[in-house]
């Protein structure tokens, strides 16, 4: 295989470029961009790294969104915006539009592609996904010097549109095939197939999130009143695992039951060192003091101490034991000699006894450490407060 090949993903750039040309609507084509579900999808997606004004020319009253917004705020931005007959853009924020931001999936594809190119013999495929569609690319690692390159026999693609290819039934792979295609419904796998005379080679690419499971990222814990079966069937937790049954490479979430996942599902791919999902099976859940460790400068002020965790620093998934908070008893009332009486201390008490039990004022030498005073055990077998149990699940994929 030629490294040409593996170039060939970088030969549009490892950038993207967003631009927006002024022109005399530019006004009203942006307000229709705010109010569209694009602007929604887009802004959610993250196709942006900055965050927007709007703002009223007659009041010059700024609707501002910021990034990480909730679906109520972006819903809000946007019928403010509606309310408006035109939107003025500050020249700074205008400016901001032109932006050059890595394309991640180009780089995963590069990076794949070299593991390909150095490891394997025989056909190979590496994906990339972007707006305009999903390509792969097929290599053919040669066995030897003398090995012909395979013959296409025959390609299928389920539930994608075919743009473009390289290569046609009964031709030769050469050392660059690509095919385009893109999807027919996001929501449903797309599976490519091609057979040469060396051999098949297929792809599976999972649909895109939608409904329930769109919005949620990996590492996300959800608190549910469904059983694990019931919640799997909701969410149609398998319908990408050939098997249909649960898989942590395919399946889109798992019970929080500490259970072993695979290193190349989402969540372990997310988060470093991380093997297992935790396990908050009959525990609650308590928040960090720290969430953002640069909170300082982005002002935010410290946790209060009246609500702080005094097991500062804890690392993420440790289990914190239960225990009383230092406390003492007094004791109001007791019984000597079957009269109810008001203990009282006595200062000066050398003698080792625990003081004036009956009320005279008079130590009676009652000795603590042979006859201790003990208040009866009362309560069940743990502190709790009051609670329902529920089920915890984390997105996994």
């Amino acid at each position: 295989m030629e490294p040409n090949q593996c170039t060939k993903l970088l030969e549009g750039g490892i950038y993207t470029t967003l631009n927006v040309v002024k022109t005399g609507n530019f006004l009203y084509d942006l307000k229709k961009y705010y109010e569209s579900e694009k602007f929604k999808d887009d802004f959610k997606a993250k196709k942006f790294s900055f965050g927007f004004e709007a703002i009223d020319p007659t009041s010059m009253v700024k609707n501002v969104l910021n990034l990480g917004a909730s679906d109520d705020e972006i819903n809000n931005f946007q019928e403010k915006v509606k309310s408006l007959e035109t939107i003025t853009v500050s020249q700074s924020f205008f400016d901001s539009f032109s932006l050059h931001t890595p394309n991640k999936d180009v780089i995963e594809g590069y990076v794949k592609c070299l593991e390909v190119q150095n490891n394997k013999k025989g056909l190979s495929t590496v994906v990339q996904e972007g707006d305009e569609g999903i390509t792969i690319y097929i290599f053919y690692n040669k066995i030897s010097s003398t090995d012909p390159s395979p013959v296409v026999e025959d390609y299928k693609i389920t539930n994608g549109i075919e743009i473009s290819k390289s290569f046609n039934k009964g031709g030769i792979l050469d050392d660059n095939n690509s095919i385009t295609f893109k999807r027919s419904d996001p929501s449903k796998d797309i599976f490519f197939f091609l057979d040469t005379d060396k051999g098949p080679v297929n792809c599976l690419l999972n649909g895109l999130p939608s409904g329930f499971n769109k919005d949620f990222p990996v590492g996300t814990i959800l608190c549910s009143y469904l059983s694990w079966e019931e919640f799997q069937e909701v969410t149609k937790n398998n319908l990408t695992n050939p098997d249909k049954n649960w898989n942590s490479r395919y399946s889109k979430w798992a019970p929080c039951d500490g259970r072993r996942i695979d290193s190349t599902c989402g969540l372990a791919r997310a988060a470093q060192n991380l093997n297992n999902v935790p396990d908050l099976r009959g525990v609650f859940l308590r928040g960090n003091n720290i969430f953002d460790s640069n909170e300082a400068g982005n002002g935010i002020p410290p946790v209060p101490q009246y609500q702080k965790d005094p097991s500062d620093n804890r690392v993420r998934g440790s289990i914190q034991k239960d225990e009383f908070k230092e406390h003492n008893h007094q004791i109001v009332q007791q019984t000597f000699g079957g009269a109810v009486t008001t203990p009282l201390a006595v200062s000066g008490n050398t003698s080792g006894a625990d003081g004036d039990l009956d009320g005279s004022q008079i130590v009676s030498g009652y000795d603590r450490t042979t006859v201790p005073l003990i208040i009866a055990n009362a309560g069940g077998t743990e502190n709790r407060p009051k609670n329902m149990a529920i089920n915890y699940f984390i997105r996994i994929n």
